[in-house]
């Protein structure tokens, strides 16, 4: 059932996706290819861990029936709904919980640092965030609700709002009173100090009215994050606040340290630290050749039920990334492509 989901879901996504990015380029408007590689890179390494977490997400779901506090709820179409609902009354506490807490913003602010919006900002994810949402998602087992609701409920969660990232589409009348419009979440990602933190609803735009934490859109937003990054690889971009957190304890003591890590963002300071000394250049003819190896490996990968061949799949689908993120071995590493390049050429010469 996942991987048909799957199957189904993630072609779609990326055929809106080029489309997009065919108009974007034909209406000359904002979009540039270092932002569009970063975001592709994130997404293709969230889903590259993703399919591992994904099972263990599942087993984990499944270890909860054993346990449910109630009866399991009657496979229906109500029972359906209700699951629907519930999976997106959790997102939007995990959306707040990601904004409010800095251990978890850490992890969710990739999907805020472009300054570009569009279709490609639904792949900057971290795959962290998936053992935080599956973790909360499983309390609905608990609760008795059928697991097959559960995660087929995540997958339509999930794809609903790929169509939010685009500036082509605004809004519906009448539906915008009750679901996330494009518009709704323009507001969310807008740096603009009226819109920081508002609109965290994923498909029902109830909560945010519900909770006193929706805005309305009524000028052009800002995008990004308030500071901006200079990380620009896929790997620094998620590990830099973290690190940041770890400093405050050497900078500021471990009382102090302690509590920064569940207060806002807002209470951190400035500076940007660097974790990996990684150097990128990015390049059309990278992304496009490291697209369609990552693309075709991971069709493998999903497929693969020997470990030693998901290990080797995995590996070239790690190059892959790298490739799109325009990340050089030669200048990430120069002395050891040096003596790489050294060896190289005395065996030529021998």
């Amino acid at each position: 059932m996942t991987l048909g989901l799957l199957f189904i879901i993630v072609p779609i996504g990326l055929f809106f996706f080029v489309l997009e990015f065919y108009f974007l380029f034909k209406k000359k408007a904002k979009i540039t290819l270092d932002q569009t590689a970063l975001n592709m890179s994130l997404g293709f390494f969230d889903r590259l861990v993703g399919l591992y977490l994904t099972e263990k997400g599942l087993i984990l779901l499944n270890g909860t029936l054993n346990y449910s506090i109630i009866d399991e709820f009657a496979s229906n179409a109500w029972t359906f709904v209700l699951t629907f609902i519930a999976i997106d009354f959790i997102w939007y506490v995990f959306h707040v919980t990601c904004h409010r807490i800095s251990l978890v913003w850490g992890m969710h602010l990739i999907h805020h640092q472009s300054n570009e919006y569009n279709l490609s900002v639904n792949f900057a994810l971290s795959p962290l965030g998936f053992i935080v949402r599956t973790t909360m998602y499983s309390s609905l087992i608990l609760l008795g609700f059928p697991i097959e609701f559960v995660i087929i409920s995540i997958y339509l969660n999930a794809f609903y709002q790929f169509y939010l990232h685009t500036e082509f589409i605004s809004s519906i009348p009448i539906l915008e009173k009750i679901f996330v419009m494009p518009d709704h979440h323009k507001v969310h990602h807008g740096s603009n100090s009226k819109y920081l933190d508002r609109n965290y609803g994923g498909v029902f735009i109830i909560w945010d009215k519900i909770f006193k934490t929706y805005a309305p859109l009524d000028e052009k937003p800002k995008y990004g994050l308030t500071a901006p990054i200079p990380h620009k690889d896929f790997l620094n971009i998620q590990l830099f606040f973290f690190k940041k957190l770890i400093n405050n304890f050497k900078n500021f003591g471990i009382i102090r340290g302690l509590q920064l890590l569940f207060l806002g963002p807002e209470h951190q300071t400035p500076e940007i630290p660097k974790t990996l000394r990684i150097e990128s250049k990015i390049t059309l003819t990278k992304v496009i050749i490291g697209s369609v190896i990552y693309l075709s490996s991971y069709l493998l990968l999903v497929r693969s039920t020997q470990f030693s061949i998901m290990i080797l799949i995995a590996a070239v689908n790690l190059v892959a990334i790298l490739i799109v993120n325009g990340i050089s071995f030669k200048l990430t590493f120069p002395k050891i492509y040096k003596i790489y390049r050294s060896i190289i050429s005395e065996r030529k010469m021998g």
